[in-house]
């Protein structure tokens, strides 16, 4: 409970009032109290796995287009995609270098087509990274590495179109009948205007051109990579800087119906650009928003007739704002960044409309419902409208989703890791499954009833399931999935991990449900106290002042332990130090439970209670002399209903309690020869064994005494001190004895020395 304010008037029953306070703020502070588990927000349902659902930026989960996987390749990533004007669609894949086509017929039927009847051209080299279909109605595939462009006729013969001599060829596209490759190691872009009839078009002076794309009034359009550039290059070969990203690789290029530009980039920024120097004039800083156009050259070498550098103001255009998604950041910033989406307008201006520092943009396809971009995120599909509105369309569980495109009214999908073919339908998935996070309560926890928010269209279903365990991955030792009834608590058994599943079914209407929030309550168990240290000393209370040179501090006054702070409230006291160091996992407030057991007892005797200090003195006026053993009994009662409170114990070892000091008795003395005298003492302690001795005559500095049996290990000793050349008259001999519990006494004895 926290009171921020309370005011208090001036008149009226004040002691009333204060009473009220004092009984408030003495009641316990519950530590462990009902968490709520919420799942509203973007950020939160992105953690779960979706299937045949959509995700909006708002957090909405609603039924998605049917996506139906039409085709399995067996090979381990689909590179690239095309279709022809029949509605055929070709597959280059990784890492057997192999084609397959699917006809429409094939695309629609129900029943998978095999792979090894789809395969239309094998290349020697294992990868397929570029398709484009010809107005001739050929394929021409690109292979890597040390590969060629091969065209594929339609009746699946193959033969050899051109050979760029590079190690990569990354991206084909046509212009008219004008066929350009974007190659690698490199970074040239080729020009082939018939079998063998093709140059070096355009050097970049970039390593890799990644992906190429026409612009509706015919410039060709390339994307580098490790400088993050986009280029606009004229049908002359005169080619500038669109935009510089401050990422390194330049993925893919798509051109929109109205002329937008959008480019999806990828890996870390480059601290210099290659080939370029890293001078002002050569390498301006670019702003989203603005456009550099830089001298570049064709293959010829000669210098194209673009400005040396020119930066200019990009009016504002209708882009799309970049959405406020908790991974996408509106205003974008390269600490951490992993991927980001631009959007070039007709009028040069540059936006970030898409960034994220945890996946990777793939695969993009304007439509005329928005953007459609593909992610390496559990293969996810985003749709981006043009109002900002993002949201996860479709997701196909898959490592990667690589490539996004439309043929006719039908979208498809390739995917990575299982190199597949996916067809995004117009309507909507009957049903859908959202599986959430599993949720560690970090303890054993109860459930209790949970609560969801949402719509229902009539005739539609939303279905919520949870299950338990307490392993941190779901297996065979969790409980089945149970349902969750409304008003009714969790069925699921008590444990330390849960996970809730939701099931939407589309209504008579073919309308979607949606789920905006769901909530678990759960008690986590209350831990028990720890009791990290529980010690017994031993005080002592002589000071270490006034002391001869000769003696150590452990001679004047034996010192708890190294290092040991002592308050000074207890310096000088006698007795013994309990001392304890106690925590609470759950941040409880502790009290103590003290007792007592002496020496052959079997019982044990409570000395304090409800104790909140960390030490305790104990004393002659609490225990007598004696052996003694104590127990610490820590209990977080304060902050939890006495029906949960736990505690936890330590027992010491066995410690004395001494605070008598010893008894001194003086024996006989005796003069055995001139000028000298034997002085006999013995000391007792009823409790502690004496471990030291002093003696000093007439005043003199104190120095260190052996007892007569040379070891000083028990409770009762004879010294026996020896004087010699001593002056006539009367003498003072002293003796100081101390015990191990710290206990001192002295006595003296007059030898009187006669002339």
């Amino acid at each position: 409970m926290a009171i921020k304010s309370l005011r208090l008037p001036l008149h009226g029953k004040l002691p009333v009032r204060l009473g009220l306070i004092a009984a408030l703020v003495s009641l316990p502070i519950l530590a462990v109290t009902t968490v709520f588990w919420r799942t509203a927000s973007f950020r939160q349902f992105l953690r779960g796995n979706l299937r045949g659902l959509s995700l909006s930026r708002e957090g909405r989960l609603r039924l998605a287009p049917r996506l139906r996987r039409v085709f399995h390749s067996q090979q381990a990533i689909i590179w690239s995609l095309a279709a022809d004007a029949r509605g055929d669609v070709y597959l280059g894949t990784g890492h057997a270098g192999r084609v397959y086509r699917l006809t429409p017929a094939e695309l629609r039927s129900s029943t998978a087509t095999p792979p090894a009847r789809a395969v239309w051209f094998t290349a020697p080299q294992p990868e397929i990274f570029a398709l484009a279909v010809g107005p001739d109605g050929a394929l021409y595939a690109g292979s890597s590495p040390r590969g060629k462009i091969y065209r594929i006729n339609s009746h699946g013969q193959a033969s050899v179109y051109f050979n760029p001599h590079s190690r990569y060829i990354w991206s084909l596209v046509f212009s008219g009948s004008t066929l350009y490759a974007g190659t690698g190691d490199r970074g040239e872009i080729y020009k082939i205007t018939g079998r063998n009839q093709g140059h070096k078009f355009f050097a970049t002076r970039q390593a890799q051109v990644m992906t190429l794309a026409v612009a509706p009034d015919g410039d060709l359009l390339a994307g580098s990579s490790p400088g993050g550039l986009i280029f606009r290059i004229t049908p002359a070969g005169r080619g500038f800087v669109l935009y510089n990203a401050p990422l390194e690789e330049i993925h893919q290029l798509a051109v929109s119906s109205s002329g937008a530009i959008y480019a999806s980039a990828q890996g870390a920024a480059p601290a210099v650009m290659p080939g370029f120097e890293s001078t002002p004039a050569s390498l301006p800083a670019l702003m989203p928003g603005g456009t550099v156009s830089v001298t570049v050259h064709a293959s010829s070498g000669q210098p194209l007739h673009a400005p040396a550098v020119a930066a200019k103001k990009a009016a504002p255009a209708p882009a799309l704002p970049a959405p406020a998604m908790p991974e996408l950041s509106p205003a974008f910033s390269l600490a951490g960044m992993r991927s980001a989406l631009y959007r070039i307008s007709p009028d040069a201006g540059v936006d970030t409309v898409w960034s994220s520092r945890t996946q990777d943009a793939d695969g993009l396809l304007p439509t005329a419902g928005g953007l459609l971009f593909s992610t390496d995120r559990r293969g996810r599909i985003y749709r981006l409208r043009a109002g900002g509105e993002s949201t996860i369309l479709a997701q196909t569980n898959q490592q990667e989703t690589t490539r996004l495109l439309q043929v006719g009214h039908r979208i498809f999908a390739t995917t990575a890791n299982l190199g597949d073919l996916y067809r995004l339908g117009a309507r909507r998935a009957a049903s859908g499954t959202y599986i959430s996070p599993v949720k560690d309560t970090g303890e054993i926890s109860r459930w209790g009833q949970l609560r969801w928010r949402g719509q229902l269209a009539p005739g539609a279903r939303i279905m919520l399931y949870t299950r338990s365990g307490n392993s941190p991955h779901p297996d065979l030792t969790w409980s089945l999935w149970a349902a969750a009834v409304l008003h009714q608590s969790i069925l699921s058994p008590p444990a330390r991990y849960i996970q809730w599943k939701a099931v939407l079914a589309d209504g008579a209407a073919g309308k979607s449900p949606y789920l905006d929030e769901v909530e678990i309550p759960y008690l986590p168990t209350n831990l028990a106290p720890q009791i990290a240290s529980f010690h017994v000393r031993v005080l002592h209370p002589q000071p270490a002042a006034r002391v001869s040179p000769l003696m150590n501090q452990a001679e004047a006054g034996v010192v708890i332990s190294p290092g040991t702070f002592l308050p000074p409230a207890l310096r000088g006291k006698k007795g013994l130090l309990l001392r304890w160091q106690a925590s609470d996992p759950d941040h409880d407030q502790l009290e103590y439970s003290i007792y007592f057991q002496a020496e052959g007892e079997t019982g044990w005797t409570r000395l304090r209670r409800h104790y909140r200090l960390s030490m305790l003195r104990i004393g002659s006026s609490l225990l007598p002399d004696g052996v003694y053993r104590f127990k610490l009994v820590a209990s977080d009662a304060p902050s939890n209903p006495p029906a949960r409170a736990k505690t936890a114990v330590a027992v010491s070892r066995l410690a004395t309690l001494d605070t008598t000091p010893p008894r001194i008795r003086l024996g006989r003395i005796t003069f055995p020869q001139a000028g000298g005298a034997v002085v006999h003492f013995t000391a007792h302690d009823p409790i502690s064994p004496l471990v030291r001795a002093w003696v000093s005559l007439d005043a003199r500095p104190w120095r260190r005494l052996a007892a007569d049996s040379g070891i000083m290990d028990s409770r009762r000793q004879s010294f026996t001190i020896t004087l010699r050349h001593l002056a006539p008259g009367q003498h003072i001999v002293m003796l100081r004895v101390a015990d191990t519990s710290g206990n001192r006494n002295a006595a003296k004895a007059l030898v009187t020395v006669k002339h």
